[in-house]
C-alpha cells in the first residue's frame, strides 16, 4: 500500500509541475536569426506585420506573437491578458496593427520617418481597410540584434498606454 501511495504522490508531483511550466519558446533556426538581424530598415520589419491580412484566408496571429515586440512591451502585454482573464473581459477589444476588428485591407505600405541606428525608429503604415484609409504609427528599439516594436498608436489612442490603464 505505501508504494503504490508514493507512486501516486510523485505522478500528482510530475503532473502539478508540467502545468506549472513555463510554455516553450521556438527558437528561430540560424537561418531566419541571421534575416531578421539583417533588415536594416524598420519599415521593412513593419511592411511583414501586415503579410498575413493581405492573404485570403490567412491565420492571423495572436497579438502576442503578431510582431517582434520589445521586451517592456511584451510584459505590458502578459499583464494586460492577464487581468484581462481575471475581469472576465477583454482590456483590448480590436487589432492594433490594423485599428479594428474586422478587415479587408489593401495599398498597405510602411515607411520609416525618423531612425537613430542601433537605438530606436519610427515607421508609419498606412493601408485601406474596407475603403477607408488608415495609419497606424510604431515604435521600435534596437534589441537583440533586430529591431522590435516598442509602441503602437495612432491619433486616437496609444497601446502602451491601454496596456497600463
Amino acid at each position: 500500500m505505501r508504494r503504490r501511495d508514493l507512486m501516486l504522490s510523485l505522478s500528482a508531483a510530475a503532473v502539478l509541475a508540467a502545468c506549472q511550466r513555463e510554455p516553450e519558446t521556438v527558437e528561430a533556426s540560424p537561418e531566419e536569426a541571421d534575416a531578421a538581424r539583417a533588415i536594416p530598415d524598420p519599415a521593412s520589419v513593419v511592411q511583414r506585420f501586415y503579410d498575413p491580412y493581405l492573404v485570403a484566408d490567412g491565420q492571423i496571429p495572436p497579438l502576442a506573437e503578431a510582431v517582434p515586440w520589445s521586451a517592456q512591451m511584451s510584459a505590458d502585454l502578459q499583464a494586460m491578458f492577464a487581468r484581462s482573464q481575471a475581469q472576465g473581459e477583454p482590456i483590448l477589444d480590436f487589432d492594433p496593427i490594423i485599428d479594428a476588428q474586422d478587415y479587408q485591407l489593401s495599398d498597405v505600405r510602411a515607411a520609416t520617418e525618423a531612425i537613430v541606428e542601433g537605438s530606436h525608429a519610427s515607421v508609419r503604415a498606412s493601408f485601406t481597410n474596407a475603403g477607408q484609409h488608415e495609419e497606424v504609427l510604431y515604435d521600435l528599439v534596437w534589441q537583440d540584434d533586430r529591431w522590435k516594436v516598442d509602441n503602437v498608436r495612432t491619433a486616437e489612442w496609444d497601446l502602451r498606454t491601454i496596456l497600463r490603464s
